[in-house]
Order: C-alpha cells, then structure tokens, then sequence
C-alpha cells in the first residue's frame, strides 16, 4: 500500500454547509527564521453545489 504526503481536509461548504473533502501537500510551514514563508492555494468544488473554494497553506 502506498502511502501519500498530502493532509486530507474536511471542510463546510459555506452556500450549502456540506462537507467537502480536500487535500493539501505537504508545506515548509511557517518558519520565523526564513523570509521565504509563501502562501499557496489549491481550488476545490463542492460535489453538492458546485460553489468554488480556495483553500491556502503554508
């Protein structure tokens, strides 16, 4: 079995509060000593509605 780096999310939709599923890779995280903290995102849909959602990470 193998085995995946990414963190599965479960977020509320906020048009029609169903759980939507998503997962994040892995990121440096936020560290005081480097200058190179960089915000990232990953668009999802929720398989309900259909509304767009922007999920960001560091």
């Amino acid at each position: 079995m193998s085995r995946s780096d990414h963190s599965n999310m479960r977020i509320g939709c906020p048009e029609c509060e169903a759980r939507v599923d998503a997962s994040v890779p892995p990121g440096p995280g936020i560290h005081e000593e480097r200058a190179t903290n960089r915000l990232q995102g990953r668009e999802t849909a929720c398989r309900n509605c259909g509304h767009e959602l922007e999920l960001y990470y560091y």
